[in-house]
């Protein structure tokens, strides 16, 4: 074990040692205590690279990225060889948002343990954040053929793919990355969704099936099986699914989303109207929130204009507003003189809102 293992070991001993019980708050408190004694050794010995980098490890777990970066330019300053500080360099200019200097230092790290296959992949997980997926995927290449037991380094390199609109490959990388750890729900339902842009939704189902067989509560593979099923033409069994991912996570916007356009499809206006609502307030930047919503609203307004006495019948009666819009009961009137030919009454008598 050389220097730099020996003191990265030493240091997570030290900070985990009472990590047994409310975890959290004493990790914390170790870490605060560790950059404690990391400052005494720089007092003692400034020019100690390992303990300005150990130093900036530590701010690293606490979020902590501009003292960080501090930390880890110092030791670098230091000793340029250092490959583990640069890495730790470019994590923390990434997460400051600066891209082009975090690219910088994932470079220098990798060109320092070019036979590195985690620095292969952490460069790899830094260009997928800036969307550059082709250079990722090189990168992901890379550290899959120095280390190709890794099932969560084939699992990245199928999302590249996904991201490329590479289906078949991604698909391949998520098997790898499942022949390697069966137990993969998060490759399984990855799989699942390649198999649906694939017009597969069968073999999509079996997927999203296997990953939730795996974990039970894992709200986007319900909401991904209720897609599945309702290209299926299962409809009734795709609302179940999109109502437990719901029930799961209720700030899953997409599970709305989808609902609501099952309920659309099955002329249930009221209810979708309801779950697209959500959708928007949930997803205010989702377009095609707002496109189903004004969609639903539309079909609403058809299946009104087409049979008003019908329309009406259906409709809750209980006065109440109806997700921020006037009730039917409000424009009962005026509907009726729309779409029936009569006279605009206004001052309805009291028997229209009863």
């Amino acid at each position: 074990m050389n220097k730099y293992a020996a003191s990265i070991l030493l240091s997570f001993c030290a900070t985990t040692a009472g990590a047994a019980s409310n975890w959290t708050i004493v990790a914390d408190l170790d870490l605060r205590e560790a950059i404690h004694s990391y400052d005494k050794a720089i007092a003692l010995e400034p020019s100690h690279a390992l303990a300005h980098f150990q130093k900036g490890e530590a701010l690293k777990e606490l979020q902590q990225w501009a003292p960080a970066l501090a930390s880890y330019d110092k030791s670098i300053r230091l000793d340029k060889t250092h490959a583990a500080s640069h890495l730790g360099r470019a994590q923390s200019l990434l997460a400051l948002q600066q891209w082009d200097a975090a690219q910088s230092s994932y470079n220098q790290a990798s060109a320092l343990q070019p036979e590195d296959a985690h620095m292969h992949h952490a460069h790899g997980k830094a260009l997928a954040q800036l969307k550059k997926w082709d250079a990722a995927l090189v990168s992901y290449n890379r550290a899959i053929g120095l280390k190709s037991d890794e099932a969560y380094m084939f699992f990245d390199r199928g999302q590249a793919l996904q991201a490329l609109r590479k289906w078949d490959e991604a698909i391949e990388s998520f098997n790898q990355a499942i022949a390697i750890n069966p137990q993969d729900a998060l490759s399984l339902h990855a799989r699942g969704r390649s198999l649906l842009e694939k017009k597969s939704p069968q073999a999509a189902l079996d997927s999203f099936d296997k990953a939730i067989e795996i974990k039970p509560a894992f709200a986007q593979a319900h909401n991904d099986r209720g897609v599945a099923l309702q290209l299926l033409k299962k409809q009734d069994m795709a609302l179940l699914s999109f109502e437990k991912a719901i029930a799961l996570d209720p700030h899953l916007a997409l599970a709305h989303l989808h609902r609501g356009r099952l309920l659309k499809e099955m002329q249930q206006f009221e209810s979708a109207l309801h779950s697209l609502q959500q959708a928007t307030q949930l997803a205010p930047q989702n377009a095609q929130a707002h496109m189903e919503h004004g969609g639903a609203l539309m079909a609403s307004y058809k299946a009104m204009a087409a049979n008003p006495d019908e329309w009406l019948a259906k409709r809750p009666t209980d006065g109440m507003p109806r997700f921020g819009r006037p009730t039917q009961l409000a424009l009962q009137p005026f509907i009726r003189t729309q779409y029936s030919g009569q006279r605009p009454s206004y001052f309805a008598p009291t028997s229209t809102f009863d």
